[in-house]
């Protein structure tokens, strides 16, 4: 028997024997019926996700199993989708690589996503909800990153990744010329965002999307003439499995999805764009992105529709070439459009600037609603003083409407109230829990 045992264990490949749970797990896209678990080994391996629900005040519960495996090639990421669940449940779940059951570091339950409309009787109720955002982090300088402890406590039903979750080398002449290499080190970089304690705790337990900007795109300021573009939205969405990812038309890592009443556009603001200080600069999406998000736009049904970017979209002032309006008239053609067409509900989140501020551009004498704009930033990337208008009128745009906040912090928004008078509040939290910046918007200020 021991040499028959011996003689099996010979045949099983050495790798596939030895493969160890890398990174993650990490909650991705979510709907009212199922959830994408992403995972990442050191070597090709089995996966497999024991799970079972808890629904209702009985406490019923179904187990289930789904399983796949990582990718032959580096790096061995992999998801594996689970399906016939039910709305605003509690999902608990295990993860095992090759047969062997890796203890969880930390809680491993999430909560799928609450119908819209799911009390009888009461066509009015329209579920409660709230979802996080931030951007700019760099576990390279800043390994303890206690604002995602912090997200933790509120509870969102989702967390937005908005850009600049990892910062990885600042000019293209860090990225020599063999790809391999260098793909080799961008795949860190993804991966050392994954180990930070409080943002593993949160992957784990809250469905997380991202979308990138410069730094975890390529080099500072980067865009469409980046060398390895290929390479890193390869590598990018095998890190960020999200909803999708583009279309089958144009590529990039813009996407969307919707929870209860609200329907979430997450834009690509790197892989079109054109150079920052070309004299012919047009365009920061591409007319593909575009027509994508005009169409998806006028298609929708929700009550509101926030619109996420790694840059600033409000603002139009001269002293930053990051900002949208610096593309010729690819904004205001745009805006133009979405009045003409009434849309409704339009809000904006956007990251980069270190800070965390609240945006709105309104021109008087048009027929046009208020644009808002939630900016957060510096989730963890920096503790040194910002001093306010200190670059040439960056911090105080003549967009902004409230006190400039340069600490940790992260938004939140907070989507409540009965059908036709629902409400959105939207904060800029710190490290602490405390509110720096507050505003409620209603549907109606937004039509």
């Amino acid at each position: 028997m021991k040499i028959l045992i011996l003689t099996v264990l010979m045949l099983i490949p050495t790798r596939m024997m030895a493969a160890e749970l890398l990174a993650g797990p990490m909650i991705s896209h979510t709907t009212t019926s199922s959830a994408i678990i992403w995972v990442e080994t050191d070597a090709p391996a089995k996966v497999t996700v024991d799970y079972w629900t808890q629904t209702g005040r009985a406490m019923t519960i179904t187990r289930a199993a789904k399983e796949t495996m990582t990718s032959e090639s580096y790096p061995h990421t992999g998801t594996v989708t689970l399906s016939g669940l039910v709305q605003n449940a509690r999902v608990h779940y295990a993860i095992s690589v090759n047969g062997k059951q890796i203890r969880a570091l930390v809680p491993q339950v999430f909560r799928t996503m609450p119908a819209m409309q799911s009390r009888q009787n009461d066509s009015t109720y329209v579920a409660d909800f709230s979802v996080g955002f931030g951007s700019c982090l760099n576990p390279g300088t800043q390994p303890m990153q206690p604002a995602f402890a912090e997200v933790l406590q509120h509870r969102p039903s989702a967390f937005l990744f908005i850009g600049d979750i990892n910062y990885m080398p600042g000019r293209s002449s860090h990225y020599g010329e063999e790809p391999d290499p260098v793909r080799y080190a961008m795949a860190g970089y993804h991966r050392e965002v994954r180990h930070v304690p409080e943002i593993r705790a949160l992957m784990a337990t809250t469905p997380s999307y991202g979308i990138w900007d410069d730094h975890d795109y390529g080099p500072n300021n980067s865009d469409r003439t980046f060398s390895y573009r290929e390479e890193t939205l390869e590598l990018y969405r095998r890190y960020w499995p999200n909803s999708g990812g583009g279309t089958s038309q144009t590529k990039g890592i813009f996407h969307k999805f919707r929870i209860s009443d609200v329907e979430f556009f997450m834009l690509d603001d790197r892989y079109h764009r054109d150079p920052n200080e070309a004299e012919d600069r047009k365009t920061m999406f591409g007319r593909g992105q575009i027509d994508w998000l005009k169409a998806s736009l006028k298609a929708s049904t929700a009550t509101f529709k926030v619109i996420a970017n790694g840059n600033s979209m409000v603002v139009d002032f001269t002293g930053r070439g990051e900002r949208w309006d610096n593309f010729g008239t690819e904004r205001d053609d745009f805006l133009k459009w979405m009045f003409a067409e009434n849309i409704t509900g339009v809000v904006f989140i956007a990251g980069d600037w270190h800070v965390g501020t609240l945006n709105r551009l309104y021109r008087e004498g048009q027929d046009t609603y208020p644009l808002f704009e939630l900016l957060s930033s510096n989730a963890a990337v920096r503790t040194d003083p910002i001093v306010q208008r200190s670059r040439s009128g960056w911090r105080g745009n003549p967009q902004s409407i409230a006190t400039v906040y340069p600490g940790f912090n992260f938004g939140l928004l907070r989507f409540s109230g009965p059908k036709g008078n629902r409400e959105l509040n939207m904060k800029i939290v710190d490290k602490d829990g405390n509110v720096q910046i507050k505003y409620v918007l209603g549907e109606n200020d937004l039509r």
